[in-house]
């Protein structure tokens, strides 16, 4: 009797323990997890809502969870609640990744878009085929110019300028100008074009290719000089007035002249002298063009002295036969640098850049033309209007050329005393 009676007791004891456990777990699973921006314990087998950033905490051991960041929100894992008691099959025991549409898409199109081993080596043979080195590109060009009709015709010049700017581009480099060269190039494109072309547009753009592979390039200025193209420039600058043309004829003239003394003597000797001159003499050229003149008489005469003063004997035996100034001298080059900025100084009063050009010249053939240039009350009242101009601007690039006239006037006229100055 007894012992029915413990053993009844016990069984209602271990029924209430099975229903207390039963309860505290289905309140468990069924609390609703509100979640914050702050990391939060998960409680066993509590469900937590998708789209949560969800992480076990390596010091306590606890899942924690909060919300996403934005910047999290593609990417993140979305845990869902599970029930390891019931050891049933539902994807809530697991962790997944929540993606969207539009993404999903996405990768669908990049993994098409991929390409096997193979065809990315038939791609890459693809270009080799097409690629082209400077070199071949030089080639072709003149290939294609050579393939114009002889006779000038209006549909074949915008591909002319075409091939012409090209060249300009690549010529500057060195090994490109050489290929050129090498290529035919000065004879069936350029030369053709200087010499007996009537285009205008097309003789600029030659006359620009020619600046550009004379430029710093000794052995280019070599081919340049032995086909005479400095005497062909010559005889542009002496005939024609057109403000381009004068302007890249210059430029082709300075470039196959510079640093190459035995092209000084040749050309300057008979009639690069007389053009330059007759640039500064002409009505015709504006003063831009002008200035342009004097600088590069400045560069030759000061290329020389340069020269002298280093001492070398090799140099020395180069430029010891070049007498540019006296050629100047002997070709009016001081009265026509006085009459310009006597009669054109008033366009000068605009012009800051250009009076500084001129300014240049002025200094670097001062012990030439000084005796002229003193006597001169014209030039004198030129330079101090101009000064004076200059002198009264808010521009400190303007002042600073005030302060060079100036410095240059108080050097020619001394003995005039100090009162305009």
């Amino acid at each position: 009797m007894h012992m029915s009676t413990l053993t009844t007791r016990l069984a209602v004891v271990s029924m209430l323990v099975c229903l207390q456990v039963s309860a505290s777990t289905r309140v468990n699973k069924t609390a609703e997890f509100v979640a914050t921006d702050e990391w939060q314990v998960i409680a066993e087998g509590q469900a937590i809502p998708k789209g949560l950033h969800v992480r076990i905490n390596l010091q306590t051991g606890l899942k924690e969870a909060k919300l996403l960041d934005p910047s999290d929100r593609d990417t993140a894992l979305q845990p869902q609640s599970s029930d390891n008691e019931s050891g049933s099959g539902s994807t809530n025991d697991h962790l997944s990744i929540e993606y969207k549409a539009d993404l999903i898409e996405e990768s669908v199109r990049k993994v098409k878009e991929q390409r096997s081993y193979a065809e990315l080596r038939k791609a890459y043979k693809d270009f080799q085929k097409n690629f082209r080195t400077d070199a071949e590109v030089v080639v072709q060009l003149i290939e294609e110019y050579r393939n114009f009709s002889k006779a000038p015709l209006d549909i074949e010049l915008k591909p002319k300028l075409n091939i012409l700017e090209n060249l300009e581009y690549m010529l500057h480099q060195i090994d490109n100008a050489l290929v050129f060269i090498d290529s035919g190039g000065l004879d069936d494109v350029l030369l053709p074009i200087v010499v007996n072309d009537t285009n205008t547009a097309l003789k600029v753009s030659a006359m620009r290719v020619l600046g550009a592979l004379a430029g710093n390039n000794p052995k280019a200025q070599i081919k340049v000089f032995e086909r005479n193209f400095g005497s062909h420039l010559a005889q542009i600058m002496m005939s024609s007035t057109n403000s381009a043309e004068i302007s890249t004829a210059l430029h082709a003239f300075g470039a196959l002249l510079r640093k190459f003394p035995l092209a000084q003597h040749r050309v300057l000797s008979t009639s690069g002298t007389q053009a330059l001159i007759g640039l500064l003499r002409s009505a015709d050229i504006e003063l831009r063009n002008k200035a342009k003149v004097v600088t590069l008489i400045g560069d030759l005469v000061l290329e020389k002295r340069h020269v002298l003063d280093e001492g070398k004997e090799e140099a020395l035996a180069q430029y010891v036969l070049l007498e540019f100034e006296s050629w100047l001298q002997s070709n009016g080059y001081c009265a026509a640098l006085e009459a310009v900025l006597s009669k054109d100084y008033v366009h000068l009063l605009d012009q800051a850049d250009v009076v500084e050009q001129f300014i240049d010249a002025l200094q670097t053939t001062e012990s030439l033309c000084k005796p002229l240039w003193s006597k001169s009350p014209t030039l004198r009242h030129a330079l101090l209007t101009v000064r004076n101009r200059f002198a009264h601007s808010q521009d400190e690039y303007r002042l600073e050329v005030s302060q060079a006239l100036s410095a240059l006037c108080e050097r020619f006229y001394d003995k005039f005393g100090h009162t305009e100055l």
